[in-house]
């Protein structure tokens, strides 16, 4: 396993996030510190050459990890159950595909927790981006009858699989895929991503054609000044933000279908 790093500036991660999102998913990681002009970028590279690809691509410099980094990360995290309604949750703190810690994921999790506690069984929801699978097995903790979850990395499938059956969520379809090219059938009653941005707004007219007509979006990995950006999108789409979730640069959006003007 080898990484690629560079230091950008704000600017170059905006006008490139898409695009790197797009290409690379949860192996990429963006790490910002407040108070910093740049930010930290990294991605997570199977071999040599593709790391090699991306410095002789954007510069930055590559770092070879140990054989057995990841037993190493893992022996190192210290993994807190979450509560999830009447169920605890355990997702170990590897390859960096979210515990649940973060303020976006905690954020869609006790949303989602909330806005569902009063559907009739038989609820189904949609996790696009997957990552860890947190927000799939929480969903299936919940009631939801079905759980289809999709993410671009097959690694990270792998990982949120083998989570779903240790926390015996037996009820989610793991998908590897692009969630802007979304290959699935039916309608769902919950829509949860938790991504950037950019590919949020992307996927709003996708997910318009997935979405139950009293269905929500449950969406997150927004930054504060993202928000009216964000927002206005949402509109451009016929949804309306309903609730906006705020905890200190990150917010978490519930977003509804508009009421049509009679």
């Amino acid at each position: 396993m080898y990484i690629w790093r560079k230091r950008a500036t704000r600017d170059w991660i905006r006008k490139q996030s898409a695009q790197l999102f797009r290409r690379f998913g949860p192996a990429l990681a963006v790490v910002e510190r407040p108070g910093k002009m740049q930010v930290l970028v990294d991605v997570s590279c199977a071999n040599q050459k593709e790391a090699v690809a991306l410095q002789h691509e954007f510069g930055g410099t590559i770092e070879k990890l140990r054989a057995d980094w990841l037993e190493q990360f893992v022996k190192r995290s210290r993994v807190k159950p979450l509560r999830i309604g009447t169920r605890q949750i355990v997702i170990p703190a590897e390859a960096a595909f979210g515990t649940g810690e973060h303020a976006t994921t905690a954020m869609c999790l006790r949303m989602l927790e909330r806005i569902t506690q009063n559907r009739d069984d038989g609820w189904t929801m949609l996790d696009a981006g997957t990552g860890s699978g947190i927000l799939a097995i929480a969903g299936s903790c919940l009631g939801a009858k079905r759980v289809v979850a999709i993410d671009n990395d097959p690694l990270a499938c792998s990982i949120a699989l083998r989570n779903a059956r240790a926390n015996r969520a037996s009820n989610i379809e793991f998908q590897t895929g692009d969630v802007l090219k979304l290959k699935v059938g039916g309608k769902f009653d919950v829509i949860t991503a938790n991504l950037f941005s950019e590919i949020l707004m992307a996927a709003l007219p996708i997910w318009s054609r997935h979405l139950a007509s009293d269905g929500c979006l449950i969406l997150s990995g927004i930054l504060r000044s993202q928000e009216q950006m964000l927002v206005a999108a949402l509109r451009r789409n016929h949804f309306t933000a309903r609730e906006i979730k705020r905890r200190g640069k990150w917010i978490a959006l519930w977003g509804v279908r508009s009421r049509k003007r009679i």
